[in-house]
């Protein structure tokens, strides 16, 4: 273990997995791999944590990803955004979150950034993690005591707030196979240019079209409330629909207020984001719909 300190800033690398397991479970530190987030905060003078442990050296146990024998994707927990794109398999299959995966930050932060750093960040404006959970992804957390998963639907507990203990780290995020294939994967994110924007309004959804019926669908909000979001009430208003039509897209804007409260910030206000997001909904249905 070696220590970098500058001010009141701490900073501890991790030879290994081992090791940095065996630190935390000594004192609660800040994790550190690809810095994107905690670079921006120390810009601003904005700092959660004082004390930092850097795993960034431990690609060779925590990086990479690699397809299960069921279809799953693991995506270990030091993969950029960069690697994964690089992947045709994860193009083919999972284009919501390669969507997501280009919108986030420039070229330098794709090379840089990693998706469990951005699941763990908890921003509601995240870019991957909302397609993550649109995917049922499940967390993957490590610590002295051994392995458990979480999933990604349960894993906020609040504002940047997570169910990671203080002695755990991610190891990686699971994306199972899934259901209803490339077509009914829908990613949208709405902010004040195409490029290098934090999110006003974002949906990424997964609409099952079966028999001319949606059968299933995960509608996930982004910056419509203080953690990206399941709207269990729009999903349920989803299911059954053979036709958007004007009774629909009544029923869907009232389940929509039953699972949201926008946020009215500087970014946007709260009706804003409300008639943004109503119209990606239906936009979502009719993009995923088969023709």
């Amino acid at each position: 273990m070696t220590a970098i300190a500058h001010s009141a800033v701490s900073v501890h690398r991790a030879r290994t997995l081992q090791d940095a397991l065996d630190q935390l479970s000594q004192a609660p530190l800040q994790l550190l791999a690809g810095g994107t987030d905690i670079m921006v905060e120390a810009n601003h003078g904005g700092l959660r944590g004082r004390h930092f442990l850097d795993i960034s050296g431990l690609g060779s146990e925590l990086g990479g990803h690699s397809w299960l024998p069921d279809g799953a994707l693991r995506i270990g927990a030091l993969c950029t955004y960069a690697q994964l794109q690089a992947d045709a398999r994860a193009q083919a299959e999972l284009p919501m979150l390669m969507a997501a995966s280009r919108l986030v930050g420039a070229t330098q932060i794709q090379s840089r950034g990693t998706y469990a750093g951005n699941v763990e960040n908890g921003s509601p404006a995240a870019d991957a993690a909302p397609a993550l959970l649109a995917l049922d992804a499940v967390v993957e957390l490590r610590s002295l005591a051994g392995t458990r998963t979480v999933p990604l639907a349960h894993y906020y507990t609040g504002y940047r707030s997570t169910a990671r203990r203080s002695d755990e780290l991610i190891s990686a995020l699971i994306v199972p196979k899934p259901d209803g294939g490339v077509s009914c994967q829908f990613f949208r994110k709405v902010g004040t240019r195409a490029f290098q924007a934090i999110t006003k309004v974002g949906l990424s959804a997964r609409i099952v079209w079966q028999g001319g019926q949606i059968t299933d669908a995960r509608i996930v909000a982004t910056s419509m409330a203080a953690t990206i979001c399941r709207a269990h009430h729009i999903e349920n208003a989803l299911r059954g629909l053979s036709d958007i039509d004007a009774a629909a897209k009544s029923a869907l804007r009232r389940a929509q207020d039953a699972d949201l409260r926008p946020m009215d910030d500087v970014r946007s206000s709260a009706d804003y984001r409300a008639e943004v997001f109503h119209r990606l909904v239906l936009q979502a249905a009719s993009e995923t719909r088969p023709s």
